[in-house]
């Protein structure tokens, strides 16, 4: 999700469906930098985010952050989202990206 042009939420649901479970490359991979992204937040940038996991389901929200802590995630969020966009190059009938824009 977007706020005044800054990356302030995502989440990743469901399972891919590229193999069975256990077994998807696809998954796996999203799931990976998805928990990468998220320790980078919460361990190395030391932001204490949002976040809600359970199985298939991650979601991290930074939007009760200030604009600061906001601000530096930038980078992280930017870098997940191309990572996950240029998988979909790849295995676009297994995943779907949507942005929202919020006020």
């Amino acid at each position: 999700m977007k706020k005044h042009n800054c990356l302030v939420s995502f989440n990743i649901k469901g399972h891919a469906g590229f193999a069975e479970e256990g077994y998807d490359i696809v998954c796996s991979a999203v799931s990976a930098l998805a928990y990468t992204f998220a320790n980078g937040i919460t361990e190395v940038i030391g932001i204490d985010a949002d976040i809600n996991i359970c199985d298939g389901f991650l979601n991290l929200n930074l939007e009760n952050q200030n604009c600061d802590n906001i601000e530096k995630c930038q980078v992280l969020l930017k870098t997940m989202l191309y990572g996950i966009q240029n998988m979909k190059i790849n295995y676009g009938d297994y995943i779907r990206v949507d942005i929202e824009e919020v006020q």
